[in-house]
């Protein structure tokens, strides 16, 4: 039969837990209470009427869009809100006519980002996507209809 030794390092082993009073259970309890709290609001997110909301975890997009109202999320996930509501790019120039006039050429284009596109547009072009999208466009087109 194998022997063991015991070894003795003074102090019986691990420390024992003092017993908590009435008010050391009640600061613990509200401790927890604060940390879920914190952790809920944590949660939580509003979209606003008229937006989607993208989701990313680590700067990386999941694919999930929010639509309008709270709703209860990974505390590690961020939502960036993209508005979804009809918009309107005014474009104002001055062009030549075929007889030589100048003539102030004012127009309007009205556009709207797609619900079920938002994720995708947010991943390929960020949140300044009218910049990139639709005014790059409007200059190229109105280059092209305007040549010197």
């Amino acid at each position: 039969m194998p022997t063991t030794t015991r070894f003795d390092l003074g102090g019986g082993g691990l420390p024992s837990m003092p017993n908590l009073g009435g008010a050391g259970r009640r600061i613990l309890q509200l401790g927890i209470l604060v940390v879920v709290i914190i952790v809920l609001m944590a949660s939580t997110t509003s979209i606003p009427t008229g937006n989607v909301g993208v989701l990313t975890l680590f700067g990386r997009v999941t694919g999930e869009t929010l639509p309008e109202g709270i709703h209860l999320i990974n505390p590690l996930k961020s939502v960036q809100k993209l508005s979804v509501q009809t918009q309107s790019l005014k474009e104002s120039a001055n062009v030549p006519s075929n007889e030589g006039l100048i003539l102030a050429l004012d127009t309007s284009l009205l556009f709207r980002l797609d619900k079920s596109k938002a994720s995708y547009v947010y991943q390929t072009m960020g949140e300044p996507y009218v910049e990139r999208v639709v005014e790059h466009e409007c200059s190229r087109i109105g280059a092209s209809a305007n040549p010197r």
